[in-house]
C-alpha cells in the first residue's frame, strides 16, 4: 500500500476500540431513568405525529385519509396517557 492512502494504526486501533465499546452495551448502572423513557417515547409520538400530519396534507384518497386520521388519533390518545402519568395526583 502506497503512503498516505491507508488508515493509521492508531486510527485502526481506535475505531476497533470503539466498535468493541459499542458491542459491550450499556451496563446495568447506566439503565435510563423512567422520565428519560417517558421523553423518548414523547419525542417518538410527536415526530410519528408530525409525519401523519405531513401526509396528511397531501393525500388526496379518501381511504388513505382515514387511515391516517385514524392513526393521528390513536397517537394523539397516547400523548394525552404519557401526560396524564407525568402528572401528580390532585389533592382533595
Amino acid at each position: 500500500m502506497a503512503r498516505g492512502w491507508g488508515r493509521s494504526e492508531e486510527d485502526q486501533d481506535a475505531e476497533k476500540e470503539q466498535a468493541r465499546e459499542a458491542r459491550s452495551g450499556p451496563t446495568r448502572g447506566d439503565a435510563p431513568s423512567s422520565d428519560a423513557v417517558t421523553a423518548g417515547k414523547r419525542r417518538t409520538l410527536e415526530l410519528s405525529l408530525a409525519h401523519i400530519e405531513e401526509l396528511l396534507a397531501k393525500t388526496t384518497q379518501p381511504a388513505r385519509r382515514e387511515a391516517l386520521e385514524s392513526a393521528r388519533a390513536e397517537i394523539v390518545e397516547r400523548l394525552a396517557g404519557l401526560s396524564a402519568e407525568r402528572r401528580p395526583p390532585e389533592s382533595h
